[in-house]
């Protein structure tokens, strides 16, 4: 008796066990995610590129450009801090060579949402551009970075607000350590040390009112553990940019740091233990201005460079430090418009610029700088679309800022092919604002 009650106790559990729900099955890591120190990778053939700052409400909507030299799918995955809700997802197609669109409105509007995305070939590149009520920002998502990003060219003077934002898309949890240092020296951030962000989460840092009234403001984020792409938006009361993190370099270009209109400086950030020696040659359409600044700079205090101090429109810069790598970006001003922009380390033959289109009532150009030849460089500039590609050939004169405007309708992307290497980025300007954003390079054999 007491053997046929047990067995018709196993029984009655096993059949409770069998009506309860299967466990969930473990969340995988991103597909072809490849993390290396000595930071975050994208390698080309998994083409993983991350966009912290997108956002889609009622008065604003992110568009993302892509370009891609082959056919390829892009796929978007926006991740949901929801528990439980299942990731906002699109794919779109590219054909090879081209270019494509996508409206973050058309997948989800909920404010903020970080995300990435995924090319099945390449090289490509991605960007996002918002545009909306008091904002116009735009600059190229993130593929790859450093362990340590720095972000030169913030203020937080009255009229004035800058938000850090902490995005990370891996399945880790991480953890990161914030510290700044501005015109009065090094800042005190104890409770930014060690500061955690979640998996497939971001969170902001709003120092406006954490460090209120600084110039020359320059944040650092540094990973403690797992990784994380940082972003930052620097605002005034009509406009707003947002812009990624870089790291250091001896060298760095600016293929447009003012256009007409504005008024702009140049911010040097020293991550070094002693002071580096910094020169900056100034490119204007009548030649280059060398030496136009120069300037010892110490870790604990910025340096600002008042390029208004030189006329002529437009205006490219270039900037060598000896002694030891810097981090450098431009801000430029004008009414009812700022654009900020971290400098390029390194020129290259191949660029592509996603997401540079004409925009009703809108101007939009790229910007084509020959700094290191003595000779000039000759580049053909490709429109991409759905239709492929179709272009025009531009000489770049060495020293002299060269513009050319996206008058297509179809464009959604630029492919420039030169002759040497140059450095190239883009800008959009009109009634929402002002933005700048550094082109995407593609290395070639010999580069």
């Amino acid at each position: 008796m007491r053997r046929l009650l047990v067995l018709a106790l196993v029984g009655a559990v096993l059949g409770v066990a069998f009506l309860l729900p299967a466990p969930p099955d473990p969340r995988e890591p991103l597909t072809g995610l490849i993390i290396e120190p000595p930071g975050l990778a994208s390698p080309e053939d998994a083409g993983i590129w991350y966009c912290p700052w997108a956002q889609s409400t009622a008065l604003r909507d992110t568009v993302f450009g892509v370009v891609s030299l082959e056919e390829a799918q892009a796929a978007f995955t926006f991740p949901v801090t929801i528990p439980d809700e299942p990731d906002d997802a699109a794919t779109i197609e590219v054909p090879g060579p081209g270019a494509a669109n996508l409206a973050l409105s058309l997948v989800a509007q909920r404010g903020d949402s970080p995300g990435f995305v995924e090319l099945s070939a390449g090289p490509g590149a991605i960007a996002a551009t918002v545009m909306g009520d008091a904002v116009l920002a735009a600059d190229s998502c993130v593929a790859s970075g450093p362990r340590t990003w720095h972000f030169p060219g913030g203020s937080t003077m009255p009229g004035e607000h800058l938000t850090l934002r902490l995005f990370n898309p891996f399945p880790d949890p991480a953890k990161v350590t914030v510290t700044g240092v501005s015109d009065i020296g090094v800042e005190a951030l104890p409770e930014l040390d060690n500061l955690a962000v979640a998996a497939r989460s971001w969170r902001d840092v709003d120092f406006t009112t954490l460090l209120r009234q600084r110039q020359n403001l320059v944040i650092t984020v540094s990973a403690a553990a797992g990784v994380v792409v940082p972003a930052m938006v620097f605002g005034t009361e009509s406009d707003e940019d947002w812009w990624p993190g870089v790291g250091e370099a001896s060298e760095w270009e600016f293929p447009v740091a003012r256009v007409q209109g504005t008024d702009a400086y140049l911010v040097v950030h020293n991550p070094g233990l002693g002071p580096v020696e910094v020169v900056v040659d100034l490119m204007t359409p009548g030649g280059p201005v060398m030496e136009a600044f120069n300037a010892s700079v110490a870790p604990s205090a910025p340096v600002r460079f008042d390029l208004s101090a030189y006329p002529g429109d437009p205006l490219a810069a270039r900037l060598v430090s000896t002694g030891g790598p810097v981090a450098a970006a431009v801000v430029a001003k004008g009414e009812g418009g700022v654009a900020v922009m971290p400098g390029v380390p390194a020129a290259s033959s191949t660029w592509l610029l996603p997401g540079l289109r004409r925009v009703p009532l809108h101007a939009a150009s790229l910007w084509l700088l020959n700094a290191a030849s003595e000779e000039a460089v000759s580049a053909t500039v490709g429109v991409l679309g759905r239709d492929g590609s179709s272009g025009q050939t531009v000489v770049v004169p060495p020293g002299v800022p060269v513009q050319v405007d996206v008058t297509s309708a179809d464009a959604a992307g630029i492919l420039v092919e030169a002759s040497g290497p140059v450095t190239v980025a883009w800008t959009i300007r009109g009634p929402s604002g002002l933005a700048f954003s550094a082109a995407s390079p593609v290395a070639v054999d010999g580069e």
